[in-house]
């Protein structure tokens, strides 16, 4: 098809530039269109079409990149569990790889919850009583704008903790806010592996193991044909 553009060799960074770039170019040539400035109105239903093509592969990125974790979680388990994959039938080792699962997200929500949030609670809670001393040590009448009102963000009952504000408590001399930055970077690896978790719980909820038998079975016989 002409002005048919390739999209196959392109990665999900390219693919993501893509659809920007045309989805910027469609709001454009709408705003052509209502105010008459549009010299080619056929641009628009071709823009449109690369839209749906791009999404189209980046679903099938996303597709092969839960097929993968999904295989890798399967073969962790048969060789963790020592488990028989030709005489185990499919519906126990769908059991089995959903109690693994879930185990696993208990964990890391554990984690979260133990090595994350409550360290972060106490990091604050020792910032607080920092800044509160510095405060006490001010000579009478002696004002410190920042202090104060670092302080009253500290008092808050949702104090929002993010970078910038981390940075200015250390530039302050608080230690305890580098180690709260870290610990929110971990936090985040932490809530994507859950989330990559979450996405293979559905994926097995919705007959995701027969597909990825099915795909190893293709990827069994490509490699025995191309042997012979």
């Amino acid at each position: 098809m002409k002005n048919r553009e390739n999209f196959s060799e392109l990665n999900e960074t390219e693919l993501e530039e893509k659809f920007k770039h045309y989805k910027e170019e469609l709001f454009n040539l709408r705003f052509q269109a209502v105010t008459g400035q549009l010299s080619n109105p056929a641009r628009i239903s071709l823009v449109r079409r690369n839209i749906a093509r791009v999404k189209t592969y980046l679903a099938q990125l996303e597709k092969n990149r839960i097929q993968g974790m999904l295989q890798a979680e399967y073969e962790a388990l048969l060789k963790e569990e020592k488990i028989d994959s030709i005489k185990t039938p499919v519906s126990e080792k769908v059991s089995r790889l959903k109690a693994r699962l879930s185990a696993r997200a208990r964990k890391v929500n554990a984690e979260i919850k133990d090595d994350c949030d409550k360290k972060v609670a106490e990091l604050l809670k020792n910032i607080r009583g920092e800044v509160s001393k510095k405060i006490q040590a001010l000579k009478k009448g002696e004002k410190n704008p920042q202090l104060h009102a670092v302080s009253k963000r500290l008092r808050e009952y949702k104090c929002s903790i993010r970078k910038k504000f981390l940075d200015k408590l250390t530039e302050m001399g608080l230690s305890d806010a580098s180690q709260i930055a870290s610990i929110k970077e971990s936090k985040r690896a932490k809530l994507r592996e859950l989330e990559n978790i979450r996405v293979l719980q559905r994926e097995l909820n919705t007959g995701g193991l027969m597909d990825l038998f099915k795909k190893i079975n293709r990827d069994n016989r490509k490699e025995k044909a191309q042997q012979k």
